[in-house]
């Protein structure tokens, strides 16, 4: 990846954890992520969820399934709280490690850039829990790639070309 200097090292993560809250079509989701010094609450699309971890999945056939858990976690009493705006993830086969970078803004439109590594063993399991939770909420259109709900959808890719089509 280019640039990686311009990015805030968060050093090594020990822990992410996916998360979801409300009911499908009002939900919210986050990815808490716990690094030695930080701890960053990072709030997401479902989209960019789903899109991170089947990232993280192509990884899965590398993983040398040894872990070195070290829980020595920073203090999650006053997260950092940030919107996803664009991720990046990258590979090192020499370690086993998956880099992520992020760019997120906070509540004060204040950006950050931020890098961390995470064991791949780890990033697999964090992957296979974060997918169950993007499974769980509405199913998405397989032309528009918008949710639809429960009282059905009308997509936009049937614009103009033939009767727009209630799905259900």
């Amino acid at each position: 990846m280019k640039d990686k200097e311009k990015y805030l090292n968060l050093g090594e993560c020990f822990q992410i954890t996916p998360n979801t809250y409300g009911k499908p079509g009002h939900r919210t989701f986050i990815i808490e992520i716990s690094c030695k010094d930080h701890f960053i609450k990072l709030w997401l699309e479902k989209q960019q969820l789903a899109l991170m971890f089947q990232d993280v999945k192509k990884f899965e056939s590398f993983s040398n399934k040894k872990s070195f858990q070290n829980f020595n976690l920073a203090n999650s009493e006053n997260p950092l709280e940030y919107k996803l705006v664009d991720f990046a993830l990258e590979y090192q086969s020499n370690e086993d490690y998956i880099d992520f970078y992020f760019v997120a803004v906070d509540g004060d439109d204040k950006t950050l850039a931020a890098t961390f590594t995470y064991q791949n063993v780890l990033a697999q399991k964090t992957s296979k829990e974060a997918l169950v939770i993007v499974s769980k909420g509405r199913p998405i259109c397989g032309l528009c790639f918008n949710p639809i709900n429960e009282e059905g959808h009308f997509c936009i890719k049937l614009n103009g070309h033939i009767e727009n089509i209630k799905i259900v």
